[in-house]
């Protein structure tokens, strides 16, 4: 090993620091610790404050003639990887900085060691090259004028300390020979290959063979990763056995001219790039050397960064072979705009009344018309209705379901809703006589008996409860926070209060925040709950033409939510989130548009059957007209666990969040406390706002 003091940065303690550095004009001293002593303090987390107060270091750079205080390892380690969070975490960081790294070959070797610490993925690099940097290597090395002449990995040593002093770094000035490897090799957790000699990349995965190391090799044609897993598999045959069974000795004495078909045999020929082909040819011709683009080395020194990043988080690697080209990635553009399909609440609005006009309906076609109006949860409408010659029957549907609607509940609230509906629109055409809910083991449903069909006598007192059922709708905008007024709670609880339901109101400050909490963490619960994420996602639409689900347009997101919708809807950033205990974000909406609410409206019911949820379902209706007619917006918010009815029932919604959900149902029941043989129907947000109202989609009875 040929080390000088040039190579990298002598860190010094404030102690011991060489008076004759301090008092040498020649050399240029630089403090930095009073910007990162303010950096620490702004940092979050907040930094332990013996990570603030540890001692600082002088860092002396020979080849600069500079010396600059820094802080200790560990302040200098977390600020400068701060940036990294949450890409990798601090236990990640940890392992990174056991990680000891040889990468043979410092021309993509430069950008692979940079990479490497940059990200702070290595806590020593052992670099060799027996080669003085030269003008031609400077279309691919990030080095300057002032590095040519000198040995490549010093070149890259000298710019590795300059970013890290305290990343240990040691250089092999004669590249890699018979007699040094196992120097070179002793205590690699890896070695990286890139070096030119085909022979000497036989004898480093020879060796590396030999001992157990992994090996990785990044080519900078057509973007190629070669992993090798020698340390997995100790019989693996070197370069994937591409060249045949290789040995070093069949290699001693060959000449370019017979070595370069075997290295042609590795990148396969068949599969790398046309110039690089064309190149293998004219090599001693019209080349001299391999051709390579600074643009193929960077992204090379990126690709091998992302495997280390791999096999520090324990992540999968196995021996193999990928392909990065950039050329194909950009044969396929495609422009985002295409077939994005969108919708707008105008859109939507003018798909919803593409309808018959209701003073044009039959009586049945009014009262099935009707029935499809009413809300269901994700708009899923679980309901098959079907008529005969004098009755109209609207069953639960347990087809469309989802996790939260535990034993069919939320559903079976949404069939009374649409039985109210299709009796009141009976009663204003004068063909009601009378309603049954009947349920079995099967389902729940509800029918609504008729007489005198097309009699044409119509029953004014009704036709404007059925405009008001008509025109209703969800508004999901905030409120401007307003009381809900006491003669408006008066007129709502009437509406409420029956012999099956009563009205729980939360219209005093502190329990609408007490509520705001419950929803902010039922809703961060149910997006990083996977299943409960899919359904989330699954019920919202942007097409046109969908009957069901949310439209996307009408849930009024603020625009930072808005921008981010396709980021929310990634699985796998919602399991990132989790694992990291993160996601504090995104119950943030649901909180803040409770909180802007005049009131929050709980419907109690008495008894637990579905027949009990359908008839509530009824109450549910018309409460919702009721408030809208009082000029209040009303947006159901139903917490994940409302139709779990024990802690048993709501942990099971939730492989991950169980706990939670079983904790926030308790909590409900100190908010809104309810008999053994009482349920919370349904959770109505009624605002004062000037949100737009968005005609919900409806599927074609």
């Amino acid at each position: 090993m040929h080390y000088t003091p040039a190579t990298a940065a002598n860190v010094y303690s404030e102690s011991e620091v060489p008076v004759s550095l301090l008092d040498d004009d020649a050399i240029d001293v630089t403090d930095m610790t009073t910007q990162t002593r303010r950096a620490l303090d702004e940092i979050l987390p907040p930094v332990d404050p013996s990570v603030r107060d540890e001692e600082c270091r002088f860092a002396y750079f020979p080849w600069r003639k500079s010396l600059v205080k820094i802080p200790g390892p560990i302040s200098y380690r977390r600020l400068r990887l701060d940036r990294n969070r949450h890409k990798l975490t601090a236990a990640d960081l940890d392992a990174a900085a056991k990680l000891r790294v040889g990468i043979v070959g410092l021309s993509v070797g430069h950008a692979i060691a940079l990479t490497l610490a940059l990200e702070g993925l290595a806590g020593e690099l052992r670099l060799a090259d027996f080669d003085d940097l030269e003008l031609t290597n400077m279309n691919r090395i990030p080095a300057t004028l002032l590095d040519i002449d000198t040995n490549k990995a010093i070149v890259a040593s000298r710019r590795i300390s300059e970013i890290d002093p305290y990343l240990t770094t040691s250089v092999f000035t004669e590249g890699i020979t018979n007699e040094n490897i196992d120097e070179f090799l002793d205590g690699l957790d890896l070695v990286v290959e890139e070096c030119d000699s085909f022979d000497v990349k036989v004898l480093v995965r020879h060796r590396c063979r030999e001992l157990g190391i992994p090996v990785l090799m990044e080519t900078s044609d057509g973007g190629t990763l070669d992993v090798e897993r020698f340390d997995l598999e100790p019989e693996r045959p070197l370069f994937h056995g591409l060249a045949g069974d290789l040995r070093i000795e069949d290699l001693v004495g060959l000449d370019r001219a017979h070595l370069t078909p075997l290295a042609v045999k590795v990148l396969e020929p068949a599969r790398v790039t046309a110039p690089m082909a064309a190149s293998a040819i004219e090599l001693g011709h019209t080349v001299t050397a391999w051709p390579q683009l600074a643009g193929d080395v960077l992204l090379g020194g990126a690709t091998v960064a992302a495997a280390v990043r791999r096999l520090v988080q324990g992540r999968p690697l196995p021996s193999g072979r990928v392909r990065f080209d950039r050329d194909t990635w950009l044969d396929g553009l495609s422009d985002p705009l295409d077939g994005a399909g969108g919708t707008d609440a105008g859109t939507a609005e003018s798909l919803a009344h593409n309808e018959i006009p209701v003073d044009e309906m039959s009586d049945l076609e009014l009262i099935t018309h009707a029935a499809a109006r009413a809300p269901s949860a994700g708009n899923q409408q679980p309901w098959r209705i079907s008529v005969d010659d004098d009755t109209v029957t609207i069953a639960l549907d347990r087809d469309r379901t989802s996790t939260l609607d535990v034993e069919h509940r939320a559903s079976a609230v949404a069939v009374g809703a649409a039985l109210h509906n299709a009796r009141v629109a009976a009663a204003s055409r004068g063909v009601l006589d009378d309603i049954e809910i009947v349920e079995d083991d099967q389902t729940v449903l509800g029918r609504v008996r008729l007489k005198g069909l097309g009699a044409g006598v119509h029953a004014p007192e009704y036709e404007s409860d059925l405009q008001a059922l008509l025109a209703r709708s969800t508004r999901r905008g905030p409120g401007d926070g307003s009381p809900l007024g006491d003669e408006d709670l008066l007129r709502l609880t009437a509406v409420a209060d029956t012999e099956t339901t009563r009205l729980v109101p939360l219209s005093d400050r502190t329990r609408i925040t007490t509520f705001a909490s419950i929803s902010d963490r039922s809703d961060r619960a149910r997006f990083l709950t996977p299943e409960l994420h899919r359904e989330m996602f699954a019920e919202l639409t942007a097409d046109p033409a969908a009957g069901a689900g949310i439209d996307i347009a009408s849930l009024d997101l603020p625009p930072a939510m808005a921008g981010m919708l396709d980021v929310l809807r990634r699985a796998d950033v919602m399991s990132l989130l989790d694992e990291w205990g993160g996601g504090a974000a995104l119950g943030a909406d649901a909180a803040a548009r409770v909180a802007s609410a005049s009131g929050i409206l709980l419907l109690v019911q008495s008894g637990r059957t579905r027949a009990d949820y359908l008839r509530a379902g009824l109450v549910v209706e018309q409460l919702w007209v009721a408030a809208e007619r009082l000029d209040y917006t009303v947006h159901p918010m139903t917490p994940a666990f409302l139709y779990a009815l024990d802690d048993a029932t709501a942990r099971t919604l939730s492989d991950n969040h169980g706990d939670l959900l079983a904790g926030l149902r308790r909590e409900m029941d100190e908010l809104c406390p309810v008999a053994d043989d009482e349920a919370v129907t349904i959770a109505l947000r009624v605002s004062r706002s000037d949100s737009p109202a968005v005609r919900s989609r409806r599927l074609e009875v």
